[in-house]
């Protein structure tokens, strides 16, 4: 496959520049944007690995699957339980792919309610990120 100019872009440049050519619900990109702005203010060291993260999930993913979950997933894979409440509020999915919520009650309770589907997106998702998100 050719390489693209999007391809030459920094993590940081390339994630941001996919999250603002998706529409999606609940302002999920408004919310990522905001992600990666927090981190850049906290210059803690998780932005870039965010980014490739988000990267790396939109490249194992099967090429028929819609890459907005997998890129969700990497971009808030290293949010802590507080900053997933605070970013995510409403987007169960991908709260549900962060190591720091495996635990939390309203992401359990939503596991609970959850169609078979969703279960299985949820679990490539979980899988793909284990093996990225090192």
């Amino acid at each position: 496959m050719a390489r693209r100019p999007i391809d030459d872009l920094d993590p940081v440049e390339w994630a941001e520049l996919v999250n603002r050519t998706w529409i999606v619900h609940n302002n999920l990109n408004n919310s990522a944007q905001d992600w990666m702005d927090y981190l850049d203010s906290l210059e803690d060291g998780r932005l870039v690995p965010s980014c490739e993260i988000a990267r790396a999930m939109c490249q194992v993913r099967d090429p028929l699957d819609d890459p907005k979950p997998w890129f969700y997933a990497g971009l808030f894979h290293l949010a802590t339980a507080d900053e997933a409440r605070r970013f995510l509020p409403n987007h169960r999915v991908t709260r549900a792919t962060i190591p720091t919520m495996v635990d939390d009650d309203a992401v359990l309770l939503w596991l609970d309610r959850i169609t078979p589907e969703t279960r299985v997106l949820l679990d490539r998702l979980r899988a793909a990120i284990q093996q990225v998100g090192k």
